[in-house]
């Protein structure tokens, strides 16, 4: 029984970004079949060293508050009643600068033609080496995003549930630098009173126009490279923060 209870059991980690010494939550969900479950116990790792073992509240989510004092991936991973999840954290220094990328509006959605298409793999790659990379997904959540992301060879970063304008005022709330926004009328619209640089392929009164992705690579020329932190980031501080 306490088997197949496990086998319906899943756990989720979601991505998220900050910047050096701003403290974030390593956020977590555990679920049965369908539904959250809630007062289930889950051991936190970050870059594969154990945190803490934490117990989700009763809408199923569970907290895990720390600072990271350098920049960086950070690979979170959590694991309880036998299932394991990872998920990214994206830690900017206060100086990069970054380029919120709507996954659906900006590569999948079926309104854009293959020519508008190419080389989007590309021009995201040249961007990533002066700007660093934030993706949101609209509606088909982060793994169905991270698959198609990866399939086609796209650069690896934080993927975000967006929720309008909140993700951009969280994000800048915690000292993210926001140069630029690629993506759907709609997110664009949501980014006007946030961040300067907006694009999309949409009709739009609320961001520039533009008609490929190599027109974007000529407005956002990509800057000088910011030094790379090293992957593994210390931890300054812990603390359980309650659902």
């Amino acid at each position: 029984m306490t088997g197949a209870a496990s086998a319906r059991s899943e756990v989720v980690v979601f991505d998220d970004v900050t910047t050096v010494q701003t403290p974030i939550r390593i956020k977590v969900l555990t679920k049965g079949k369908f539904f959250a479950r809630g007062g289930r116990l889950v051991d936190i790792y970050l870059d594969e060293a154990h945190l803490k073992k934490i117990m989700t509240g009763g809408d199923g989510y569970g907290y895990f508050k720390y600072t990271p004092r350098e920049a960086g991936f950070q690979s979170i991973k959590a694991r309880s009643d036998g299932n394991s999840a990872s998920g990214l954290h994206l830690v900017t220094n206060k100086s990069d600068r970054t380029i919120i990328i709507d996954v659906e509006g900006a590569f999948r959605d079926a309104i854009f033609s293959e020519e508008i298409r190419e080389n989007s793999q590309e021009v995201v790659k040249a961007l990533s080496k002066g700007y660093k990379i934030i993706y949101i997904s609209r509606f088909v959540g982060k793994g169905v995003s991270r698959s198609w992301l990866v399939k086609e060879d796209f650069p690896n970063s934080v993927i975000l549930g967006w929720q309008g304008a909140a993700t951009i005022k969280r994000i800048k709330k915690r000292g993210v630098l926001l140069d630029a926004v690629i993506g759907s009328a709609a997110v664009i619209s949501a980014a006007k009173k946030h961040i300067d640089n907006r694009y999309t392929f949409e009709e739009s009164k609320d961001g520039k126009v533009v008609k490929d992705w190599q027109e974007i690579l000529q407005l956002l020329q990509p800057i000088t490279p910011a030094e790379k932190g090293p992957d593994r980031l210390p931890v300054k501080e812990n603390d359980v923060v309650p659902p």
